[in-house]
């Protein structure tokens, strides 16, 4: 994918499988180059140092985040013990040398994750929840996926507009780990 150093990548077919052969090009930043960056309304995350930009969400993607969003409310109701955040940055790390800044339409922060924080949120979420659109399947499922265990996330979840059945897989356990 031949693009000018200075641009987003767009998340069009083709990005992915540039990033498993290494060729990934666009506009290279730091962690903390990205979340200075001025907000110009558009949706990014950083992937290997490498601006990704998305489309904005439809409406039935928005409604499938808010259900989710509802029903884990109810057990936190229930349950508190940290918080629920969505469409939210988070710098999950660094390999090889590169940041990860996703922004996952879901993620939960325990209470001692978010005492820690400050303004970013740094580190990896108890949760992270995708819901995933027919343009992105792919992304969220193999190369987050991969990511989020890469870099500890304790649980991730995956559902579509079209499957409303979400995959759930518990990455790691530590004490007082639950699966939501």
């Amino acid at each position: 994918m031949d693009r000018p150093p200075n641009d987003p990548i767009l998340m069009e077919p083709g990005w992915a499988e540039a990033r498993a052969e290494g060729t990934l090009q666009g506009l290279r930043m730091t962690a903390d180059e990205f979340f200075d960056r001025p907000d110009d309304g558009y949706r990014y995350e950083l992937v290997e140092g490498v601006v990704v930009m998305s489309p904005s969400p439809r409406m039935r993607h928005q409604v499938v985040t808010m259900e989710i969003i509802r029903q884990i409310n109810v057990f936190l109701t229930r349950h508190p013990s940290g918080q629920l955040l969505a469409e939210t940055d988070m710098h999950l790390g660094r390999a090889k040398g590169r940041d990860f800044v996703y922004r996952p339409e879901v993620l939960f922060m325990t209470a001692e994750h978010l005492a820690r924080a400050g303004d970013r949120l740094v580190g990896p979420p108890a949760l992270a929840v995708e819901v995933v659109s027919q343009g992105s399947r792919r992304y969220d499922r193999i190369t987050k996926k991969a990511d989020y265990e890469r870099f500890g996330v304790h649980a991730q979840a995956a559902t579509s507009r079209s499957n409303p059945k979400a995959s759930a897989w518990r990455v790691r356990q530590s004490p007082g780990s639950f699966l939501i």
